[in-house]
């Protein structure tokens, strides 16, 4: 569908919240008893951070969450019962989540309606409504600005303006949102797009070169490179990129249970975890560095060799929260060509 531009009043924000919480399920930043932000369930809109900040983690999980029951199965009476968990009751919303973390779900999206339908994931995705905040400055460690996603499967985002909001609706599911609550929103005048233009540009998150199309070519001849030891042995598989990434998706299944009943989960996983891929005679990715390898790889060349876009939106918190320092973006920038400067001065001895 066209884009199609309103204004949002500040305290129209607030009404809309309010009126959504009677309507969906609406999820928030907000902060939780410790101070720290999060995304939650406000139960008001003063306890909502309409703010740029990130959260350490991401919104991933409202659509795939950390651990989840895939069926339940019971014995008795002769029979085996098995039975899966239902969809969700309501639509949810997310209200004001960070663009980067809206435009995550329609990379991951694609995976799980690829070879095989994922009918839970797909089931919450179907019945999620984004809106999200624009940043108007770029964040700690972020380099969205470098990273070629497309924001148009976002629902909906809101650019901070003069005492109003500039809502773009880009999907049905943003529409739906106007129109539920048209009252809270005034059609926008002027030129929207070139407002939204300057906003980005001063902001600092207009899209510049990207890392993609000028790294992807050297990545494809990387793999062999001799200072991958060096640069990435320093990962220790502590899976914390993986957890605050907004587009990382591995998991595992586990079954529990016995011969009465039990059940059948998914759990995230992670590619830098040093089981990940063992098999009982065999660990192809025997060293480190070689399972941080595979994780970068993974993410700027091989997703997107397949799907096109990168598996990544630059948030930069899995640069923001590794305890050892590694900075993704630079080890790309110099894997593929970019850079002939290894990140920290390190080279692999000739």
């Amino acid at each position: 569908m066209d884009a199609e531009y309103y204004k949002l009043s500040a305290e129209n924000a607030a009404g809309l919240f309010e009126r959504a919480r009677a309507d969906y399920d609406v999820v928030a930043k907000t902060r939780d008893a410790n101070g720290n932000l999060v995304y939650g369930r406000p139960v008001s809109f003063e306890d909502v951070a309409f703010v740029d900040e990130q959260p350490p983690m991401s919104a991933k999980a409202f659509a795939l969450p950390q651990n989840e029951t895939l069926v339940r199965y019971e014995r008795g009476g002769g029979e085996i019962r098995a039975e899966t968990p239902e969809a969700p009751a309501r639509d949810l919303l997310l209200f004001g989540v960070n663009v980067c973390d809206a435009a995550a779900f329609d990379i991951i999206d694609r995976v799980f309606q690829w070879d095989y339908l994922d009918d839970p994931y797909l089931a919450r995705r179907e019945r999620t409504t984004q809106l999200a905040l624009a940043c108007t400055a770029l964040q700690r460690d972020c380099f969205c600005n470098r990273i070629s996603y497309a924001e148009d499967g976002v629902d909906a985002v809101a650019y901070p303006r003069e005492g109003h909001y500039l809502v773009k609706i880009q999907t049905d599911n943003g529409r739906r949102l106007v129109e539920r609550y048209r009252n809270l929103f005034a059609e926008a005048d002027g030129d929207p797009e070139t407002e939204i233009t300057s906003f980005l540009e001063k902001a600092g998150t207009a899209k510049r070169e990207p890392l993609l199309e000028t790294a992807q070519s050297g990545l494809a001849g990387a793999f062999e490179h001799a200072d991958w030891e060096i640069l990435a042995s320093t990962c220790i598989g502590c899976g914390i990129c993986t957890y605050t990434c907004p587009t990382c998706h591995c998991f595992d299944i586990q079954d529990e249970g016995g011969y009465v009943g039990g059940r059948r989960l998914r759990t995230w996983d992670h590619c830098t975890g040093r089981t990940f891929t063992a098999m009982p005679a065999h660990q192809p990715r025997d060293r480190q560095y070689k399972r941080y390898r595979q994780r970068l790889l993974h993410k700027f060349w091989y997703y997107p060799e397949r799907f096109g876009p990168v598996l990544c939106t630059g948030c930069g918190r899995c640069i923001t929260h590794c305890p050892v320092k590694i900075n993704i973006k630079e080890l790309v920038e110099y894997f593929g060509g970019l850079s002939d400067a290894p990140p920290g001065g390190r080279r692999h001895a000739p």
